[in-house]
């Protein structure tokens, strides 16, 4: 039994020592890689194809600096941008005096190059060459080796598209056929964009904000984080939360759908010319002047209040609730315009004003 006992005793002494040995050799390589984590992921980095050629101009990073700047000719005819980003801020936006797009970038983190007509810039981490995993764990402060600004004529462009894992996005200030967007992890912000086509955001875990665009069709999608639209000018939109807030105001539409599952929506100075309709299953609809000829709101469990614009004679209504009040009665006469409200477990109070 002495003998089992002194065995476990000097197991766990030499498990000690190979350790603290481990810790203590992990530690020096640690220093002698510069105390950067870094160091761990970085890939061997080499210029793209075209920078080799020349057709791109590169200002590489001096001493201290960790970016570089690509600035493309306008013979390129670059008429799309793709921008493939794992990790950091991206940003797109126009500028009135470029002839052609220019990359502020780190080496470190993307490659750039053209294809058919199209600029793509992509991590080099997404080719198994490194993530920074250490990041989830807030171990590390990230530097800002993968931010990324990418600025491009204000003339139309056929296509924008930007992925990106982790990161806030924003694009501002450009005209395209379509611009999409979809993120992961991180706040996404459009501003002052015009999509002739479409505009489209997906977005996993953030806050999506789009302020002051306009264009053909609206798709709006975010699994987790509240959604806001002010300002913008469409044909048909379509806006889907999972769970988060929804707000749309002062805009206008062709037709309009938004649905939610957990959270409450809210339409404020919207003017719909030919349908509207509103769903949410965990959440309140709550209006403020929304105009259109045909009005659907449906709240499973919630409340339905706020204004319409317009008169009350002018709509014909139907009303259903099973627990909840309604200041609202069925009323079928000659209006020209529908409003139909539904609620399980809330009560509805809207009002008229012309």
């Amino acid at each position: 039994m002495k003998r089992k006992q002194r065995f476990f005793k000097l197991s766990a002494i030499v498990g000690c020592i190979l350790l603290g040995a481990g810790i203590l050799l992990c530690g020096a390589g640690f220093v002698a890689m510069g105390c950067d984590l870094d160091a761990f992921i970085y890939p061997r980095v080499e210029m793209s194809a075209q920078a080799e050629e020349g057709q791109v101009s590169t200002e590489t990073p001096g001493p201290g600096d960790d970016w570089a700047q690509a600035e493309f000719a306008p013979q390129e005819n670059i008429s799309a941008i793709e921008v493939q980003a794992s990790l950091g801020r991206v940003t797109v936006c126009g500028d009135p005096d470029l002839a052609a797009p220019t990359v502020r970038y780190s080496p470190k983190g993307y490659q750039l190059e053209i294809q058919e007509n199209t600029l793509v810039i992509s991590s080099l981490d997404q080719s198994g060459n490194g993530w920074k995993w250490y990041q989830l764990l807030h171990l590390h402060e990230p530097s800002k080796e993968y931010d990324l600004t990418v600025s491009v004529p204000e003339k139309l462009l056929d296509s924008v598209y930007v992925e990106s894992g982790m990161g806030a996005v924003h694009v501002s200030d450009l005209e395209a056929a379509n611009v999409t967007v979809q993120g992961d992890m991180g706040d996404v912000t459009l501003d002052n964009v015009a999509a002739s086509e479409s505009l489209t955001v997906t977005q996993s875990m953030g806050r999506v904000t789009v302020e002051n665009c306009q264009g053909g069709d609206l798709t709006l999608e975010n699994d987790m984080g509240d959604t806001e639209l002010s300002s913008g000018s469409f044909t048909e939109g379509e806006i889907t939360a999972s769970a988060g807030s929804v707000g749309v105001a002062g805009s206008t539409f062709t037709t309009l759908t938004v649905e939610n599952d957990m959270g409450d929506v809210n339409l404020s100075a919207t003017q719909v010319s030919e349908a509207v309709s509103c769903a949410v299953n965990m959440g309140s609809i709550g209006l403020d002047q929304l105009a259109s000829p045909a009005i659907t709101l449906d709240a499973d469990s919630g409340n339905v209040t706020g204004t319409i614009a317009g008169r009350q004679e002018d709509y014909q209504i139907t009303v259903e609730t099973d627990l909840g009040d309604s200041n609202l009665q069925d009323q079928l006469g000659e209006g020209s315009h529908l409003l139909q409200v539904t609620t399980n477990m809330g009560n509805i109070s809207l009002d008229f004003a012309e």
